[in-house]
């Protein structure tokens, strides 16, 4: 066989095999053309969706500011359990702890409602302003520190509370199989706001995360 039949017929299989890929490729996009489907449902959505507790704005000129929004959903019952728990488990840390009469611990005192408030607030501007630690927030420098944290909380009150910050009574008794016993209390508060302020409708997407997590989720 010469060497130009050879050629020939690799050049047939090749245009062979490239048909056979075209007509697959085809199959799979005959496969994948939309075909309406009937409905499961007995009738149409009637039921009224969208926001059903709209952020009445406090001002007399009618602006809504950042914190009006925050406050909507954060409502005073859960900033009463987070300071209510939280002094709860600082005063078994005290009961149950053999502290030394350096220990920073001891200069606790309970938290009340403001306080938490600002705590919060701080949370917040530390994610806003990131800085290498905590510690750089009371720092008295032109390069790092915030006026703003500083005139709202000492450093070490707010170490304190970061210290006790809690949502949840720890001698309370829980499912082993419950990874979220420590955050319950606060989640069932927040999914009853978030219920009571928006309905959703009856075309529903849900997307994934938008923040990238690598680490480990016990209770995926």
């Amino acid at each position: 066989m010469s060497s130009e039949e050879i050629d020939t017929d690799n050049s047939e299989n090749s245009r062979s095999d490239s048909n056979s890929k075209e007509e697959f490729s085809d199959n799979e996009l005959d496969s994948q053309v939309w075909n309406e489907i009937d409905s499961e449902s007995d009738g149409e959505f009637q039921e009224d969706y969208g926001i059903v507790d709209e952020v009445n704005p406090p001002s007399q000129d009618n602006t809504i500011y950042p914190i009006d929004c925050y406050r909507h959903f954060i409502t005073d019952e859960m900033i009463s359990l987070m300071v209510h728990e939280t002094n709860r488990y600082a005063q078994q840390h005290l009961q149950a702890q053999e502290l030394t009469q350096r220990s920073k611990t001891l200069q606790w005192k309970p938290i009340t409602h403001e306080e938490m408030l600002k705590f919060l607030g701080i949370i917040i501007e530390m994610g806003l302003i990131q800085m290498p630690n905590v510690d750089y927030y009371w720092r008295k420098s032109k390069l790092y520190g915030s006026e703003v944290i500083q005139n709202t909380m000492s450093r070490d009150k707010f170490e304190l509370i970061l210290k006790f910050y809690h949502f949840s009574n720890n001698e309370e008794q829980h499912e082993d199989d419950d990874k979220l016993f420590k955050l319950k209390p606060l989640l069932d508060l927040l999914q009853l706001r978030f219920m009571s302020v928006y309905v959703p409708g009856s075309i529903i997407s849900i997307d994934e995360t938008m923040v990238p997590w690598k680490g480990r989720l016990l209770f995926k």
